[in-house]
């Protein structure tokens, strides 16, 4: 009884010691509001590769307006043990949006190649898409590009504007170097 009595009073003084080491005012990604919330209750910002004929690294990464990142692996990338998060440095949502703003993302349509294929070049076949979808309360837009459309207007503007929200999301190590996956088992 008296071992029991002296664990439970060492755990409550390692708990309470722990809980004081936080400095004041912080307040941990998972406890921040909005980020568990139903969705339409935050602001958020998703790219999402799909797969392809190859080895193309599958994946979902989600900003949401608190900047908490959301990254979820499924096939070709190194981590896809689930969803992991980070917190990005502060701002990172907004220079998101603002990248998106700035390349005109709600000018683009929807799909790339739409149904009657008449926004797309010539098209390749076998290679991935890339999905980006913005929800904030004044932008509300998705644009689907399968990367085989090699000729639509604007592409150039899309792939910076991809380049640049890549650069904020440095989820290099969650994805891993393509070589890791050459000679891989589909």
């Amino acid at each position: 009884m008296k071992r029991l009595q002296l664990f439970l009073a060492a755990f409550l003084l390692a708990a309470t010691m722990l809980t004081g080491c936080a400095p004041k005012g912080y307040k941990p990604y998972y406890a921040t509001p909005g980020v568990s919330g139903e969705p339409g209750d935050y602001n958020q910002l998703t790219l999402q590769r799909t797969a392809c004929f190859g080895f193309c690294p599958i994946y979902e990464v989600t900003v949401y307006e608190q900047d908490v990142l959301q990254f979820s692996g499924e096939r070709f990338v190194t981590e896809t043990g689930g969803a992991v998060s980070k917190r990005l440095p502060d701002g990172s949502f907004k220079k998101l949006i603002k990248i998106a703003r700035d390349h005109h993302f709600s000018d683009f349509d929807t799909r790339y190649p739409n149904e009657a294929g008449d926004n797309c070049g010539p098209i390749a076949t076998d290679m991935p898409s890339v999905i980006i979808s913005v929800e904030t309360k004044r932008l509300n837009h998705e644009v689907s590009v399968y990367q085989g459309c090699r000729d639509f207007e604007g592409r150039e503007r899309f792939e910076e504007m991809v380049a640049q929200m890549d650069a904020i999301f440095d989820i290099e190590d969650w994805i891993g170097p393509r070589e890791d996956f050459y000679g891989a088992k589909e």
